[in-house]
């Protein structure tokens, strides 16, 4: 009696123990499939929040290319119609034409979703090993041609354009778009008209002017390329976080 009250028993806890682990086994099982779950949810967060970002920068590059293409004209205005006068002061409206060249422009970036993946260390939420691939490689690619960007504007803008130009345009707030309520304009151009145009009278000064038009110029159509790219890279990651997106 004693072994078969043993071997009831023994089976008994066998049986307890099995339920036991199946019971573990089916609590891990809910457990990695609500993981599954948030993960990918999160992907999807991500995704959109990568899609936004890069929605937002498309449209900057735009918006810097048709500003761009403004300024390239009206530099290109003022070296061809110098090259046909020989004289700045005979130049329509060069005042007016000089002060768009006080103007430059920055590489846009908006990757606050990048930014938060990668210090999150969450990057590898994006299951796909290839579209993973692609958003490193654009973020990458877009550091270096900001810095690209960047460089061009601080070392031939900055440095050899802006001080010129500064130096030799009366600069027209109202011109720009920045109205001046307690400013006559016209007095004020008055004033300064005279040394404006001796400046511009000035060959040696003429000459420095045309130069930094010219540099200008130069920096403005390559930071326009470099521009292109990065925005034709981004509307081909755009369009594979879409593809993405619609598999979900």
């Amino acid at each position: 009696m004693e072994t078969g009250k043993t071997s009831k028993y023994f089976k008994y806890a066998i049986g307890e123990i099995v339920l036991v682990v199946i019971g573990i086994l089916i609590a891990l099982q809910i457990n990695t499939w609500n993981t599954n779950r948030i993960n990918k949810d999160k992907e999807q967060e991500y995704l959109v929040g990568l899609k936004t970002d890069l929605e937002s920068q498309i449209a900057s590059f735009n918006g810097r290319l048709n500003i761009f293409d403004f300024i390239i004209d009206k530099a290109e205005t003022i070296i061809f119609e110098f090259s046909v006068t020989g004289k700045l002061t005979e130049i329509d409206s060069i005042n007016h034409k000089l002060n768009f060249m006080i103007y430059t422009l920055d590489y846009p970036e908006a990757k606050t979703t990048f930014n938060e993946l990668n210090t999150t260390g969450q990057i590898n939420l994006i299951r796909d090993k290839l579209i993973r691939s692609k958003i490193i490689a654009y973020y990458q690619y877009s550091e270096e041609t900001k810095s690209q960007v960047s460089n061009n504007v601080e070392k031939v803008y900055y440095d050899q354009v802006f001080p010129i130009i500064k130096a030799s345009v009366m600069i027209n707030p109202e011109g720009l778009g920045f109205p001046l309520e307690k400013i006559d304009q016209e007095l004020l151009k008055s004033r300064l008209n005279s040394e404006f145009e001796n400046n511009l009278n000035n060959p040696v000064k003429a000459f420095e002017i045309v130069n930094a038009v010219s540099l200008h110029l130069i920096e403005m159509k390559t930071n326009k390329g470099f521009i292109i790219l990065a925005k034709n890279a981004a509307e081909v990651l755009l369009k594979d976080i879409v593809a993405a997106l619609n598999k979900q």
